[in-house]
């Protein structure tokens, strides 16, 4: 495991580590399946992060973006005014059995409605995210000085 971690940080300030993990990690839980690995490794090209290990934090958090769907597809539904939906298995399958094309639109709808409030919450909490990291990695990842000096002792040696 240390092997990979040194990989993944490798060359990394604080920062870039900092702005990694919030991005990873905010793009890990977007109530939309099957959109992370495209949508991480596409922010942390733009930004120019670690897409390996940008990809990595959002699949570590997928257990939370299982965990947070349903709440964001009910707060999308509250903010908007949607028509409530109970989203239990039995009532899905309900729906599907009256009209299919129906449910479907409706489980679309209530799929944007999370993803909206995804939205809006992603920034602050990514910001937040940032902010509440970065003096933990000041202090766990080495000074890029202290780094750039080994091999210079090592070759005196």
């Amino acid at each position: 495991m240390q092997p990979i971690l040194n990989l993944l940080k490798q060359g990394m300030t604080p920062h870039k580590l900092a702005v990694t993990v919030a991005l990873g990690t905010v793009v890990g839980v977007v109530p939309a399946l099957g959109v992370t690995t495209v949508m991480g490794t596409a922010l942390a090209a733009r930004f120019r992060l670690n897409i390996a290990a940008t990809v990595l934090i959002s699949y570590l958090v997928q257990p939370l973006q299982l965990i947070l769907l349903i709440p964001f597809v009910k707060a999308g539904i509250y903010l908007l005014g949607l028509n409530e939906l109970k989203l239990s298995l039995d009532e899905m399958i309900s729906m599907f059995r009256m009209d299919w094309l129906e449910a479907l639109n409706q489980l679309w709808f209530a799929n944007l409605a999370g993803i909206l409030v995804w939205a809006l919450l992603a920034l602050p909490v990514g910001v937040l995210l940032y902010y509440l990291l970065l003096p933990l990695l000041h202090k766990v990842l080495p000074k890029p000085d202290a780094v750039a000096d080994v091999p210079a002792a090592k070759a005196q040696v």
